[in-house]
């Protein structure tokens, strides 16, 4: 019996030294992964992404939708507050991971060995209209038009421009329409929900003064940065978020 001891000693030493060992080995917490975090650029573009006068902030209902979007994946969304013009320069070098904006505009079409991504489905729909001050208004009678510095608005400004309107190249949308609103120009090239949402927010009797004439439609889209590293996660936010809803165009199409 006494010789059995020692043996027994040991053991009962080895099962204490595992028990102990239990106690003190407890898996780490999980920790919830780092948010992804995303710079989106924003101009002036009512109703849906507005810049505040200073151009210090900017949102917007499109803002807000597209946070939601991104947030069911772990991605923040920074609002950046931009001229369209230098939206595309900061997409171009990648400062901007993204935006919204239409196809065709040639100044995201210019970079070499890569190109930024449109993700389907669209954001919108825009339709291109002409707002002429009719001849009773004390406005110019010398064919000028205010529009976007930037915008080629499928191909309308080359037309014009060969059909000899004076072009009046403005930073955004909000500073060509009170161009046109103050009578400085005959013409307004722009797209009509914007320009719409913002003289009714002034007037509501307001576009009763212009002549209007519709020239195209066209689609928006999320324009993916070809210089962001983040473009799979992007991409698979935007067509998640459309698939699961059914959505013909990302806006308007909520749970």
């Amino acid at each position: 019996m006494l010789a059995r001891t020692p043996i027994l000693a040991k053991s009962v030493l080895l099962s204490a030294g595992v028990v102990l060992l239990c106690l003190l080995w407890r898996p780490l917490p999980a920790t919830a992964a780092t948010p992804l975090h995303l710079k989106m650029g924003l101009h002036n573009f009512p109703p849906d992404f507005v810049v505040s006068p200073d151009g210090q902030s900017c949102g917007g209902p499109g803002f807000e939708l597209t946070r939601q979007i991104f947030a069911q994946h772990q991605i923040e969304i920074e609002a950046v507050c931009v001229t369209p013009a230098r939206m595309y320069l900061l997409l171009d070098t990648g400062e901007l991971d993204f935006s919204i904006n239409i196809k065709s505009t040639k100044a995201l079409s210019a970079l070499q060995n890569a190109q930024h991504q449109f993700i389907a489905p669209p954001y919108s729909q825009l339709q291109l209209v002409m707002y002429s001050h009719k001849a009773s208004s004390a406005a110019p009678r010398d064919n000028s038009v205010a529009l976007i510095r930037g915008f080629d608005y499928q191909g309308q400004r080359a037309s014009l421009l060969q059909r000899g309107f004076v072009l009046v190249d403005l930073p955004d949308s909000i500073s060509a329409s009170e161009l046109f609103l103050h009578q400085r120009s005959q013409h307004l090239l722009t797209y009509d929900g914007p320009f719409r949402a913002y003289a009714l927010a002034k007037d509501a009797a307001l576009l009763a003064q212009f002549e209007r004439r519709a020239l195209s439609s066209i689609d928006t889209f999320y324009v993916l940065s070809a210089r962001s590293a983040h473009k799979t996660q992007m991409q698979q936010a935007i067509e998640t978020y459309a698939a699961r809803h059914q959505c013909r165009y990302i806006k308007g199409c909520q749970p």
